[in-house]
């Protein structure tokens, strides 16, 4: 059996003894995980937002790389207005596999649309807004902002919810159903918005009860039916509202967690999409001034006064996009950095050393720099490990392929591991197999050379002695 974990083949029970993974239990969570996708998109296709979220969060924690169900997760989260959440699964995904990846797509099409990535942030910022001036009893401010929020991105769920609860706070039933009606078209069981609902509901029928029992004269039922006939429109107008001396405040402490996690979001929808936009602009406008300064010459009509000043004036701004620019690749190989962490604590070591090659340090402070140093210096041997077990393992499967990639692979992390030696001599052989006797001649005469005490060095100094004697 071959160990779906880290590659090694053993052929009795069902621990593998290189990892000490249970290969049925691992092969039983990656299936469930397999199934909670499929469940999850055939609800996202009966637009069921919120349920197909939750099967694709427990399908992740059983399979963290089923890259499928972090792209559709992103895809749910962008549908419902929560970009950076998206992007961040995206992001993950990408880090696990980036080739025929669709979340590169998806990326791409996000960074090529900065103006609409603007008005999603501006929403966001909006929302949080909003929540400061709920917790400081400004309902009718509060409900301005949420209006801005949905306008600028109308997909945005969570703005809807809290506006539908800031008219049920304000007895604005009507208001509050029309907004219900919107979240459900967009996602039909979404759990917040079916509560207000059944709230309102209950709300209602309890009013029609106390209405029934409250004898009326026909005065006061003229009135009534003077203000139904005037409040006929699907979507009254919000009025200003006044918060009650004693009313319990709308947030409870999720909220307080939902805008430091809104902070957060915004932070990297601005680094990831909007930075790369402002650039852009930059960069055409250096481009342009550039071309009216080399274009000067003596017939024109400028001054070497306005000439100087232009060129000062490109000079601060090819200075500040350096600056922008620098902060942006440094930003994004702290993200880096902070994966490959993550990944590390997962134990993906391979995968952890593969991200932290993409890591440019520069400009990192003293603290990231140890950070990458300690993480580094724990993934690398690790992998090295995990790679030389495979490759050996390739390669008495005979599969010579994988074994060259992953026993070279190896070699790049190790320092001083015992194995070096072997990894020589089984990239010796691969060679002699693919017929480039000169590579195998160098792997072979390394192992003699730099490895007096191996366990391989009889074998290459007669896999030399036989290559020397071949025409």
């Amino acid at each position: 059996m071959r160990c779906p974990n880290c590659g090694f083949n053993f052929s009795q029970g069902f621990l593998c003894p290189k990892c000490g993974i249970d290969t049925f239990v691992f092969l039983k969570t990656r299936n469930l995980s397999i199934r909670l996708y499929n469940e999850a998109l055939e609800m996202a296709k009966e637009m069921d937002l919120s349920g197909a979220a939750e099967k694709l969060e427990q399908s992740l924690l059983f399979d963290k790389n089923n890259t499928q169900a972090r792209n559709l997760l992103g895809l749910i989260y962008c549908e419902t207005g929560r970009i950076a959440d998206a992007l961040k699964h995206w992001i993950f995904s990408t880090s696990i596999a980036k080739e025929n990846n669709p979340a590169v797509g998806y990326m791409d099409f996000l960074q090529k649309n900065g103006r609409e990535m603007e008005k999603y942030n501006d929403a966001v910022v909006m929302y949080n807004q909003a929540l400061l001036y709920l917790n400081h009893g400004s309902d009718d401010m509060a409900i301005i902002q949420l209006k801005k929020a949905i306008d600028s991105n109308p997909n945005f769920i969570e703005a809807y919810n809290l506006l539908i609860l800031c008219c049920i706070e304000e007895n604005n039933h009507k208001r509050a159903q029309h907004f219900i009606d919107i979240v459900l078209k967009k996602d039909k069981k979404n759990p917040k918005a079916l509560k207000y609902a059944n709230s309102i509901s209950a709300g209602t029928a309890n009013g029609i009860r106390k209405k029934a029992q409250r004898p009326t004269d026909a005065k006061e039922d003229a009135l009534q039916k003077t203000v139904s006939i005037k409040k006929t429109d699907s979507a009254p107008p919000i009025p200003r509202y006044k918060r009650k001396e004693k009313k319990i405040g709308v947030l409870e402490k999720r909220d307080l967690i939902s805008f430091l996690v809104g902070i957060c979001s915004a932070a990297i929808v601005i680094l990831v999409l909007i930075m790369p936009a402002i650039n852009e602009v930059k960069d055409k406008t250096i481009l342009d001034l550039q071309t009216k300064v080399d274009s000067y010459a003596g017939e024109t009509k400028m001054t070497p006064d306005e000439v100087l000043k232009m060129r000062t004036e490109l000079e601060t701004l090819q200075g500040e996009n350096k600056r922008l620019r620098s902060e942006e690749t440094k930003q994004a190989n702290l993200e880096l950095l902070q994966t490959a962490v993550s990944q590390m604590t997962d134990n993906d070591f391979e995968t952890c050393v593969a991200t932290l090659e993409r890591i440019d340090t520069m400009g990192f402070s003293e603290e990231d720099i140890a950070k990458y140093n300690t993480v580094k210096a724990t993934a690398y041997p690790k992998a090295a490990d995990s790679l030389y077990t495979k490759g050996k393992s390739e390669f008495l499967s005979n599969n010579f392929a994988d074994a060259k990639v992953s026993l070279e692979s190896a070699l790049k992390y190790t320092s001083n591991e015992n194995f070096i030696d072997d990894a020589y001599f089984y990239l010796a052989k691969i060679a002699e197999k693919e017929e480039d006797l000169e590579k195998a001649k160098t792997y072979y005469q390394k192992v003699v050379s730099e490895y007096p005490d191996s366990n391989q060095l009889a074998n290459a100094e007669n896999a030399l002695s036989q290559l020397a004697e071949q025409p």
